[in-house]
């Protein structure tokens, strides 16, 4: 009496011989069901082609989202600078962080910092404290090397990881699309007027994003006509004023996208030779610090970034999506430009000459 393909979850649950939530929740792989359990209905699921109600589901997500939240957990933050406030220095953490923690609070969790670098902390014993506290999932925020590493037990744990910082292991990534948004800054400046637009920063900034910056900054100039120039762009090891300097007598470019961590340092340096911007020079960065309003750029919504790790983790938790992923998958989230004011409305070439 059972038709294949037209079963309902109650029906599934005859089959079984155990309850309709039973089946909700080995579904989705609940660790509250043994694992025994959970492949015997998947089996099931699979040899009559069980497919959940469309419209059931619809209305489900409707049901959570309008009630309350109880309250499911720790979301642990996980951080390795050399002291345990080091991760605040990084540019955009502050507001990943904040977002997440409201996104978290929405969805009745709690985000609990935890350093990795304490001192007496290995791998077994971070992943026993964070065990011991209920942790289910984890977001590892931005790392101090561009090529990090993290030792944990993962197999535990449902976690992300918020840029490309961490390269082992290789989690899920939740980012800002930095190729897009470096290629909408060119294109801005392009359309401000600017035709010698120049690309400086540090190597380990273009780094830490996975040459990002470098690759949409490339593509862009290809894109442009052709009477604005393409100047060779600035990376630097050890990005310093003098370096700095070179390269801008060199290319001359009358607007300069820069690192954003770097950007007022560079106005200062500009100070010193008495270029004003953005008089004399446009400055545009290709994400603007958190909660800037001065310089010209791509907005990130910075906070957006840290609520959808937690919305990514917090999936991942639901299906029990544990351990290192076979396929990383990254969520990508574009950003709007601002004006700021570090570049003229309407732009005339007014470049001073350095001597």
């Amino acid at each position: 009496w059972f038709m294949k393909g037209y079963l309902s979850q109650r029906d599934l649950a005859r089959l079984a011989g155990v309850s309709p939530m039973t089946i909700s929740l080995a579904l989705r792989n609940h660790p509250s069901i043994s694992i025994e359990t959970r492949q015997r209905i998947h089996k099931l699921a699979e040899e009559y082609h069980y497919r959940p109600d469309p419209a059931l589901a619809v209305l489900n997500a409707h049901r959570n989202k309008k009630s309350s939240s109880a309250y499911q957990g720790r979301i642990g933050w996980l951080t390795n600078f050399p002291t345990k406030a080091g991760w605040r220095t990084m540019i955009q953490a502050n507001g990943y962080y904040d977002g997440a923690c409201v996104r978290a609070e929405e969805l009745g969790y709690h985000i609990e910092e935890f350093w990795c670098n304490e001192p007496g902390m290995n791998a077994r014993r971070t992943t026993q404290i964070l065990l011991a506290r209920n942790v289910r999932g984890l977001i590892v925020a931005p790392l101090p090397d561009p090529r990090g590493k993290l030792a944990l037990e993962w197999d535990h744990f449902c976690a992300v990881s918020l840029g490309y910082s961490l390269m082992t292991p290789h989690l899920h990534v939740v980012m800002n699309h930095q190729f897009r948004n470096m290629k909408q800054v060119v294109e801005q400046l392009h359309i401000h007027g600017y035709r010698r637009i120049g690309f400086a920063m540090p190597s380990s900034s273009d780094e830490r994003v996975d040459h990002n910056y470098l690759g949409g900054f490339w593509i862009a100039q290809q894109d442009l006509p052709s009477a604005a120039a393409q100047l060779a762009p600035l990376l630097a090891k050890n990005f310093d004023q003098k370096i700095f300097f070179a390269w801008f007598r060199r290319v001359r470019p009358d607007a300069i996208v820069v690192a954003a961590s770097l950007i007022y340092r560079v106005i200062d340096w500009l100070k010193e030779e008495n270029l004003r911007v953005p008089e004399d020079l446009g400055l545009a960065v290709a994400s603007v610090p958190y909660r800037d309003t001065n310089i010209s750029g791509i907005d990130e919504n910075v906070p957006s970034i840290g609520a959808h790790a937690v919305d990514a983790v917090v999936g991942m938790i639901h299906r029990n999506e544990r351990g290192i992923p076979l396929r990383p998958i990254s969520h990508l989230l574009e950003g709007v430009w601002t004006p700021g004011q570090t570049l003229m409305p309407k732009h005339a070439s007014c470049l001073k000459v350095l001597q």
